[in-house]
């Protein structure tokens, strides 16, 4: 009696620190199961009698879809709650996260994939509809990456069906072959990404400012089903009217508590592959991007919500985005960046979803001098990401509050102009007196790291001999850069250098596009890269 009665405690213990865990009260978790708080209260306290059966049964079920955020998770659920899966229907397993698979040429395939597509359609319209009670910005990070789990799974049943129903794309545009791009190497015993990465499309390649998107990107672009102008190997997510910059009081940032949820198949990985990065890395705390939610859907500024991310959580992924380590619904191996890349062009709360993959936020500066000049460095070959590329100017992963290496503490950064300014600080001993004007021109994403990159631009009060002189002397992290040069900011001078055959960090040249941008207007810079291309 002694132990039924632990196990049903254990049961209200745990639905309880999921609720918490989840930002929920009892009131709110009551409306959106239909019940009542006093319900709920006496589930957490183990006052309502075993076995669960009737309404009861199908509530619990209801609370592990809502609160579960992974199969391990689900399946402690259904132990303490005393429910036998093998006695879940096959709607309840889907929706507990247990995903079937459906062999490709079996005779039921047909019959099978449109039931699963029924399920999941009944399904997300439900997570649609707890989603708007709750208000699309605050529902908890458990719906809104399992609404895109599902939109996801969707996406492959339908692709699976178009060729019952002989359906084509509207477009009639070709199925998106994969487009892998192996750049990890192991430099000394060390992993590094990126490592003579060329993202880079030539001058001769294009015919108008917007042709200079890679294949990498259009493949990227055509997964996901949009169009958004890209250079190279970088993807705008949402930018300021006309490039003309967030001032740092129109942007307004939030962060969850806890970090934000991803699939099994992924952790899985993680756990996998984490030895053999932290035997040369240590495990930083930063931030990953949750949404954002730009001014035209009624705001009058940018809103951006972060989740805590350690670098151990995307590293032990990122240089095995083009291995075929996960499984489709037939049973056959496809890569990470395949199932799940197109959700990381999903970050606006208007979308009601967010990037499966757990990526960094990189907040990407264009720095200006005082004597009118673009601060160009090339990174040094001890970074972990683009060794030896040229970068226009500086990159800085955003840091949380947290311990790092030989428990220091670190103080975390409050937005993205924090980011900014620390970032001048370690890598070229620059302070914040000497920043005469800083914006945040743009959100993007990276096709290699898929990272969400924040673009800064920040004007100085001082001459490029000063940044240097402040570099070699005195900067903390100098040894991040092993070169530091210039161009002027004149708008042709800008544009020869574009197409000059430079080993770019495959941001650079989108970060200097949009400097000119808010330089010169977008039709003089579309003239002048229009002037360069081949007759």
């Amino acid at each position: 009696m002694a132990g039924k009665a632990k196990l049903m405690n254990g049961y209200g213990v745990f639905l309880s620190s999921l609720r918490t865990s989840a930002g929920l009260s009892l009131e709110v978790l009551a409306k959106i199961v239909t019940s009542s708080k006093s319900t709920l209260s006496r589930l957490e306290n183990g006052d309502i009698p075993r076995p669960f059966r009737g309404g009861t049964r199908s509530l619990i079920i209801q609370l592990a879809h809502i609160l579960c955020s992974s199969t391990k998770e689900t399946e402690r659920y259904l132990t303490l709650a005393g429910i036998d899966r093998s006695l879940l229907t096959e709607i309840e397993e889907i929706q507990l996260g247990f995903t079937p698979h459906i062999l490709k040429g079996s005779q039921e395939e047909k019959q099978d994939l449109e039931r699963l597509e029924k399920i999941y359609q009944q399904l997300l319209s439900k997570l649609e509809v707890w989603e708007q009670e709750l208000g699309v910005e605050d529902a908890p990070p458990t719906l809104k990456s399992k609404a895109q789990r599902y939109r996801n799974i969707l996406q492959e049943i339908q692709k699976r069906l178009d060729r019952f129903y002989d359906r084509s794309d509207p477009l009639d545009l070709p199925t998106p072959e994969a487009m892998p791009a192996y750049y990890v190497e192991t430099v000394g015993d060390r992993i590094v990404i990126g490592n003579e990465y060329d993202g880079y499309t030539s001058a001769s390649d294009a015919h108008s400012l917007y042709a200079l998107a890679s294949d990498r990107a259009r493949w990227l672009m055509q997964l996901v089903g949009v169009e958004r102008f890209a250079v190279d190997d970088c993807i705008i997510l949402a930018n300021s009217e006309n490039f003309k910059g967030w001032e740092p009081q129109e942007v307004r940032t939030s962060v969850l508590t806890n970090p934000l949820p991803i699939p099994d198949d992924l952790a899985d990985i993680q756990r996998e592959k984490i030895a053999t990065i932290e035997k040369h890395y240590f495990n930083a705390p930063h931030y990953r991007l949750v949404s954002a939610t730009p001014a035209f859907s009624e705001l009058d500024h940018l809103k951006i919500v972060l989740a805590p991310l350690g670098f151990f959580d995307y590293f032990s992924l990122n240089p095995y985005f083009d291995e075929p380590l996960l499984t489709t619904l037939d049973g056959s191996k496809i890569s990470i960046r395949e199932k799940y890349g197109n959700t990381a062009l999903t970050y606006s709360s208007t979308d009601k979803g967010t990037s499966l993959i757990p990526a960094p936020i990189s907040i990407q500066c264009v720095v200006i001098t005082e004597d009118q000049r673009i601060l160009l460095v090339q990174r040094s070959l001890s970074v972990a990401f683009y060794p030896n590329h040229w970068s226009a100017s500086f990159e800085e992963t955003m840091n949380a509050p947290g311990l790092v290496k030989d428990q220091q503490v670190q103080k975390g950064d409050a937005d993205f102009f924090a980011s900014a300014l620390r970032g001048l600080d370690e890598e070229f001993a620059i302070s914040e007196d000497a920043v005469k004007d800083i914006k945040a021109l743009s959100l993007n994403v990276e096709y290699l790291t898929l990272s969400a990159d924040v673009f800064m631009l920040i004007r100085l009060d001082l001459t490029i001999d000063e940044i240097k002189q402040g570099w070699m002397i005195s900067a903390k992290h100098r040894d991040e850069a092993s070169r530091v040069n210039s161009i002027s900011t004149d708008l042709s001078e800008v544009v020869d250098r574009l197409f000059s055959r430079t080993l770019w960090h495959p941001t650079s040249r989108m970060r200097l596009i949009q400097f000119l941008f808010h330089q010169y207007g977008i039709q003089a810079v579309t003239k002048a890269i229009k002037a360069k291309q081949p007759s």
